[in-house]
């Protein structure tokens, strides 16, 4: 490119993407270790020499000592994983734990100062001897002793004698134009390392086999290796073993394996005794060099790796070719059996967890070869950018399965999801686009650019991976695949170990393509928004539109079923569309002003014989809902196509609307066996409007029964108050009595609105929701007489309500504040439930607290027929909203008796005193058993107001209630088993006077309502 082209691009870039002031800091290390795998322990001696070329004097370095991130339930890796739901590394014992100690850092054999973060005990912190001036290096040496943890937590462990020897060695945190970078260790959210060399001594006993990064300097081991990449044996060694994955007892002779690499920012090694080799090697025909490749595999995973290193070749060779020529000489993948971190990347080399498909083991490869580049040799820094590795990288491990296996199935091998991309070509594309809509369609997403421990876990792999790749796809879709490489060869020769930040990648970009990319940075990558693309009106050759995006999109023709071909547009709104702007954060961290699009605009298309037009008919965009993409020029109905009708389940068709069917039986004990259609509109991805129906025939009453439910979800909200706001309406109709003479039935209708307010970050714990709703409810029954004539009585009620919940879903801690505030035309009542749960052991056993206190606040003298109660009876006093769903409402006796709710006073023994017409208190807990089987102690207090008769008259006083036994939470709070055993005086006395007997108290939760497959979607943590 001439500087006559380049320097009018470069001048017309918009200022948010001005290049930082740049420098390279270089670290060169030499490093001793040794492997003890009896105690599983390294111990090892370090030196670095620490090269300053940054503009600025230094006189401390911040070291990285990521080890300790294991030590104990402090750290920032703890919290983050206790946030996610993962309690492993919180109860780990002593011997699971890692840590970091024996450090000695020296200078010219000279002790120097240093010591921990105040916070984080996994960063360090070393006082240089003197100031270290621009373009000056200096000689740093210590000692180290690391404890390996168990592989379970994360990136670094050991599975017995497998060993992934990561992020293991004292390291500087990287300093550059924006400062210094020290940072603790997360397991969401990665690394950001200086370049330098490694020479790296590795002794371990004589039958491991060792994969690390760099290349291997003994020509004995390297011999080694080749001959056992000619061994097709199952198992190896002399020693018998009862499995073939069983480990081989460890030689008591040892080797010491060196390995070097220049222009690295980063070494991991992984050693096992149990490992297969496999070695072939790729050609670049641009640099007309030789890579190397190895597969390192265990035995019983010998079958899906036996063509593993064809994968890495594929990978090598195709990533070489779409961004730049793989500079090292060797590159490995590694059968890892570690139960956290899945695949992982290290510079040259991976390690992969368990995979059993070969297509599936061909795409993790792909991937984690392909962070060679980005993760690699660009060095992006992953925790305030990781889209920069994580997501660029799956566009292209995107690109590469669409090439490789054009058409295949779904990658997981699981009915429900081969269902759900039924019919779909480009699978791999649509895999991620249902990962994107998954929180996008809810509302819950979070903008691409933003740091990795603000993002929710699903949020880190939905947005930073799969939303990522979808931009990129629509990029490369709109500059072609010439225009595209281009843009991305310049990036890789230009930033090529240079640690480039996101300003970096679009100036490089807009400079090749000589476009303005704002669409692809600040709206795709730095924003959230969900842009939508509906086709209006075709009139000849006008095409309008309607659009929420300033991205460009496709538009292509038809007549009849001839194909017209494909235009794209170059803005998607033009700028009089744009009046209306918010400050936003920039791609490079500064405000900026971001236009919100929202209108009708026209295209004359190419085509005067078209009859038909879809927007982005390839599905390369990121366009939220393609069903209103198409119109055509005549027809009744032009822009919308027949509603598909299919059975059971599906994903979202993209040119129309589904209708999901399913024919169901149920029953109940008054209206008897029932069946009828459930018909919905969505499974998934969510839909702005949700709809069910489930109209069912009672042939035990003779009746119309069923429910329904509509509401519709501002998923598209842009509001600094609320996340979403939903409103709905729902409706169902059951029995509630049922002899020969006489039938009863309940009707109800509630209409809703909730309010979730905002939580930016959704990492943030509590969740406030503010709710409203009215209750109508019919109570209808008729009566026979004499067989010829029918009596119906009807009463009606209508209840408002209006809630707040604050909760905190954290598996270590969860909490519940919920006030709600409900009323009649003849009274006014407030409650106040309180939960506080405290997990005790990894499989998040529970000691769980519930608190609840209600009262009558106003009541029409004598208008009152509901008390608060102390306990959940079928026949639901404390369910006069008809919110629960019961087998048999009201039952008496038999099983269906035996079924109650956990509300109000929420006792489990079934007894009819404890009601008031003014207050009650009480108090319920559970603490699950640490076993297995789900076993739990529970025991609840109540209070409530009583009135004594005195020889003086009447006085209030206060009556007492208790409970415990053991139960079986098989499904908390939805099916769950309880055994009262002892109860107090007041109940007993009710008992005895009843006749009834201990095992009369056995009673169950069968929360219905909570297992209604149409919300399940909807109620899925972000």
């Amino acid at each position: 490119m001439t500087m006559r082209f380049i320097l009018p691009a470069l001048f017309a870039l918009p200022s948010s993407i001005i290049a930082q002031p740049y420098f390279q800091q270089q670290v060169d290390y030499t490093i001793e270790v040794r492997l003890d795998d009896v105690r599983h322990m390294l111990f090892a001696q370090e030196k670095f020499v620490y090269t300053n070329n940054s503009t600025t004097t230094l006189d401390t370095l911040w070291m990285h000592l990521w080890p300790n991130a294991y030590r104990d339930r402090t750290t920032a890796l703890c919290d983050q994983l206790d946030r996610i739901g993962d309690l492993k590394l919180h109860f780990a014992t002593g011997q699971e734990r890692g840590w970091i100690d024996s450090l000695d850092f020296r200078s010219s054999d000279a002790k120097l100062t240093w010591g921990l973060h105040t916070k984080h005990a996994d960063i360090g912190w070393i006082k240089l001897p003197a100031p270290l001036p621009p373009g000056a290096s200096i000689t740093i040496t210590t000692p180290f002793r690391v404890k390996i943890p168990d592989g379970k937590f994360s990136r670094l462990g050991h599975s017995k004698q497998a060993y992934y020897i990561t992020q293991w060695y004292p390291k500087p945190a990287v300093f550059d134009a924006q400062g210094w970078h020290a940072m603790p260790y997360l397991t969401e959210g990665e690394f950001y390392s200086e370049f330098g060399s490694f020479d790296v001594s590795i002794t371990v006993p004589a039958n491991y086999v060792v994969g690390a990064t760099g290349e291997l300097q003994n020509a004995e081991e390297r011999a080694w290796m080749d001959s056992l990449a000619m061994d097709r044996s199952a198992q190896r060694g002399t020693t018998p073993l009862a499995k073939p994955n069983d480990f081989p007892p460890s030689d008591a002779a040892t080797k010491t394996l060196r390995f070097k690499q220049d222009r690295v920012h980063d070494f991991g090694w992984f050693a096992d005794k149990r490992f297969l080799v496999r070695k072939s090697s790729v050609f670049l025909p641009r640099s007309a060099r030789t890579v190397t490749t190895w597969v390192l595999f265990t035995p019983k995973n010998r079958v899906v790796w036996e063509e593993g290193v064809t994968y890495v070749n594929e990978a090598v060779k195709r990533y070489s070719q779409w961004v730049g020529d793989y500079p090292y000489s060797a590159c490995t993948a590694v059968d890892g059996t570690i139960a956290a971190g899945g695949g992982m990347e290290y510079p040259m080399i991976t390690v992969i967890g368990d995979t059993d498909d070969a297509i599936g083991l061909d795409e993790v490869i792909t991937h984690e070869v392909g962070h060679n580049w980005f993760y690699g040799i660009l060095g992006s820094n992953e925790r305030d950018h990781a889209w920069m590795d994580e997501g660029v990288n799956s566009f292209n491990e995107m690109r590469y399965m669409r090439e490789r296996y054009p058409g295949s199935s779904f990658s997981i091998g699981i009915p429900f999801f081969k269902k759900l991309t039924a019919g779909i070509t480009d699978v791999h594309r649509a895999q991620n686009e249902l990962g994107y809509r998954l929180n996008a369609r809810r509302g819950l997403d979070q903008p691409i650019d933003i740091t990795s421990n603000d993002l929710t876990e699903i949020n880190y792999g939905t947005m930073v991976y799969m939303k990522t790749a979808l931009v990129f796809d629509h990029l490369f879709a709109y500059l072609g695949d010439e225009v595209f490489d281009k843009c991305m060869r310049a990036y890789y020769d230009e930033w090529g170990f240079k640690h480039p930040q996101p300003g970096d990648m679009r100036k490089v970009f807009e400079r090749e393509s000589g476009k303005d990319l704002g669409w692809v940075f600040e709206e795709g990558i730095a924003s959230a928004r969900k842009g939508d693309i509906k086709a209006v009106e075709l009139s000849g050759q006008q095409l309008t539109y309607r659009t929420s995006t300033t991205s460009p999109f496709p538009v292509s023709g038809w007549r009849g079923n001839d194909s017209l071909g494909t235009i794209w547009t170059e803005n998607g709104a033009p700028e009089w569309w744009r009046p209306k702007r918010v400050t936003r954060p920039r791609i490079d961290g500064r405000s900026h002003a971001l236009v919100r699009v929202k209108g009708k605009g026209e295209l004359t298309v190419p085509w005067p014989d078209a009859d038909r037009i879809r927007i982005d008919a390839g599905n390369r965009t990121l366009d939220i809902d393609r069903r209103n993409n198409s119109v055509r020029s005549t027809g009744l109905f032009k822009r919308c196509a027949p509603p598909k009708l299919e059975p059971y389940f599906g994903s979202e068709k993209q040119d129309r609307r589904s209708i999901y069917y399913s024919v169901v039986p149920a029953w109940n004990g008054h209206d008897g066996f029932q069946a009828g259609l459930v018909l919905r509109n969505t499974t998934f991805p969510s839909q702005r409007t949700e709809w069910v129906v489930a109209p069912l025939y009672a042939f035990g009453s003779e009746r119309l029964v069923g429910g329904a439910r509509i509401e519709h979800h501002f998923d598209r909200l842009r509001s600094n108050l609320f996340q979403n706001i939903h409103i709905g309406l729902s409706g169902r109709t059951s029995g509630t009595f049922n002899d020969d003479d006489v039938v009863a039935w309940y009707e109800k209708v509630s209409p809703y609105v909730t309010f979730d307010l905002k939580r930016d970050p959704l990492v943030r714990p509590w969740q406030h929701t503010i709710g409203l709703r009215g209750v109508y409810v019919r109570n209808t029954a008729e009566y026979e007489h004499e067989g010829d004539l029918t009596y119906r009585s009807s009463d009606d009620e209508f209840y408002a309500e209006i809630f707040y919940r604050a909760e905190d879903e954290r598996k270590l801690h969860p909490s519940l504040v919920q006030p709600t505030i409900t009323s009649t035309y003849d009274w006014v009542r407030a409650a106040i439930e309180l939960k506080q749960a405290f997990a005790y052991n990894e499989r998040n056993k529970q000691l769980r607290l519930r608190g609840f206190f209600g009262s009558y606040l106003w009541e029409r003298d004598g208008a009152r027929i509901n008390n608060l109660q102390a306990w959940g009876l079928t026949w639901g006093p404390e369910d006069m909203q008809y919110d629960q769903a019961y087998f048999e409402r009201g039952a008496t006796d038999g099983g269906t008796s035996r079924q109650f709710s956990k509300q109000q006073g929420a006792f489990k023994t079934p007894f009819r005193a404890g009601g008031s017409d003014t207050w009650i208190a009480s108090a319920n807990v559970e603490l699950d058993l640490p076993f297995s089987l789900p076993i739990a102690l529970f025991a609840s207090a109540g209070v409530v107001p009583s009135k004594v008769v005195t020889v003086d008259g009447s006085s209030s006083s206060t009556a007492s209630y208790f409970e415990a036994g053991v139960g079986i939470p098989v499904m908390r709070d939805v099916f769950e088993i309880w055994f009262p055993l002892y109860v107090s005086d007041r109940i007993q006395e009710e008992e005895d006077f009843a006749g009834r007997t201990v095992s009369d108290r056995i009673r169950f939760v069968f929360a219905l309502e909570k297992m209604d497959p149409t919300q399940l979607l909807r109620k899925l943590k972000p």
